[in-house]
């Protein structure tokens, strides 16, 4: 059944079918290589105009999504505008500049057995020992987040014998282990605190947090880093840069 327009004249009939048309193409409903509905088929469908119905078609033909082929009706020949912006970058951000000094405090350090989230991140096998390291990143007596690092325990040996609240765990990677980092994948949600995230964030339980999960790989592409991360999201906020 086709999406119903407005007649009520708050906006042009021509955008609400461009509009529709639109969603159909970028969600695959039409794929590339398909035709879409005609100028006759649109205006019957849709109780249109052809002055309607055709403007809607050269918006689309405009952003470079279909294109006219003489007797045979317009196919869409891409996904996407050519006008879209197709570079976007992500990243969380703390939402105010104070002063004061950050540091982070540890909260444990310990060697545990590889969930099945963990060992999927880190291709493992369920129940290998990992190292999980939990700290809560402070700016003075208020912390802004918890953090929760796992690796392979083969392969950060020593970490159970040093202190990253004093030293930096990137430093000790790179500089002791000669570890070098070719890409990383993350996920951002959003979320409420349980009891122990309120705990240890010194929130109420059901505050908003914002919930990241990113896993690193190093140069040879082996996933070597499983991070979660837990925000307040009265101190910190997404930004997205987006680059045509």
């Amino acid at each position: 059944m086709a999406t119903p327009l407005d007649f009520s004249g708050k906006e042009q009939l021509y955008r609400q079918l461009y509009d529709i048309l639109f969603q159909d193409i970028i969600s695959g409903v039409y794929a590339v290589g398909d035709l879409i509905p005609s100028e006759s088929e649109l205006m019957e469908q849709y109780g249109v105009s052809r002055a309607t119905a055709r403007r809607a078609m050269e918006m689309l033909s405009d952003n470079g999504m279909i294109s006219k082929r003489r007797g045979i009706g317009s196919e869409v020949i891409a996904s996407r505008p050519k006008s879209d912006l197709t570079h976007v970058t992500s990243f969380l951000k703390k939402s105010s500049d104070d002063r004061v000094i950050a540091q982070k405090r540890l909260v444990d350090a310990v060697i545990i057995p590889a969930s099945g989230e963990i060992a999927q991140a880190l291709r493992l096998d369920e129940g290998a020992d990992v190292y999980r390291l939990r700290r809560v990143r402070y700016s003075g007596e208020r912390p802004l987040y918890l953090e929760i690092n796992y690796f392979e325990r083969a392969f950060l040996p020593d970490a159970i014998n040093r202190d990253f609240s004093r030293e930096s765990l990137r430093a000790y990677i790179s500089d002791e282990l000669h570890v070098r980092w070719r890409e990383a994948t993350q996920e951002i949600h959003a979320i409420v605190a349980d009891e122990e995230l309120a705990y240890l964030l010194k929130i109420e339980v059901g505050e908003p947090l914002l919930f990241s999960k990113r896993i690193s790989f190093d140069t040879q592409g082996v996933p070597r880093e499983f991070v979660t991360t837990y925000y307040r999201a009265d101190h910190y906020h997404i930004e997205v840069e987006l680059d045509a």
